[in-house]
């Protein structure tokens, strides 16, 4: 019987294992079986249809509690979020001699985004935005990224909402998330300026994060369609 070292696999076939994990471990649709358990609906076919947790809050909350929605929000984001961590994590455990780490890292965030982003037990036609399972992925890479992501990110919202809109909303937690996720012209802003930070606080962590943003903003090309097309009126 022939018997095969891990390290004698080739790094291209690491690679591809890892793209398949990421995937897998992204397509999970926390945010489908949160709603179906607590509203008896399929997200996709409610609100606007984004199988994320933005979309969840939105739909608990006109039909539960408050403290419910804050719940469900809690438990999409947390899941979502771990997929990110995850597919790092898987990144560090297979990490063998040969084996190229920068590159698996970029593979491992796009693909953990595409899975989220593109479920394909939906006939990859429907998935989230990608925001939270990169969030998981700033964390595993560098802690502190997620601090410098965050409050760029926040910072170009609540800038965005003040000059178009001239207010940020009520002083309470559900006027606060209803700006973080109605302005969607500054949240584009604030994924791509939070690259520039993050290039100069950690250049490794660069070009993974810039992948999932690349697919985040892609994933948002319906939003800005409809902008546009309101701007032209």
């Amino acid at each position: 019987m022939i018997t095969m070292n891990p390290v004698d696999i080739d790094n291209n076939t690491w690679l591809a294992l890892i793209a398949a994990l990421a995937y897998l471990i992204g397509s999970f649709p926390t945010a489908y079986f949160v709603t179906r358990r607590m509203l008896g609906k399929d997200i996709r076919f409610e609100g606007s249809g984004n199988v994320g947790s933005m979309n969840t809050y939105s739909l608990i909350k006109s039909e539960r509690s408050g403290k419910q929605a804050v719940l469900a929000l809690g438990i999409t984001m947390l899941t979502d979020l771990g997929k990110g961590v995850l597919a790092i994590y898987v990144v560090r455990w297979l990490a063998l001699p040969g084996y190229n780490l920068a590159a698996a890292l970029i593979i491992a965030s796009t693909f953990v985004i595409l899975g989220h982003n593109y479920l394909f037990c939906f006939r990859f036609k429907q998935g989230g935005r990608g925001i939270a399972p990169l969030m998981g992925i700033l964390i595993s890479l560098n802690a502190s990224s997620i601090l410098v992501w965050g409050g760029t990110l926040l910072l170009s919202i609540f800038l965005a909402q003040r000059i178009l809109v001239g207010k940020i909303g009520r002083e309470n937690f559900a006027g606060v998330f209803s700006v973080i996720g109605s302005q969607v012209i500054g949240r584009i802003s604030g994924l791509v300026i939070a690259l520039l930070p993050l290039y100069f606080l950690d250049r490794g962590l660069f070009f993974p994060v810039l992948a999932a943003t690349v697919l985040i903003l892609i994933k948002h090309t319906d939003i800005i369609r409809k902008l546009a097309s309101k701007s032209k009126r």
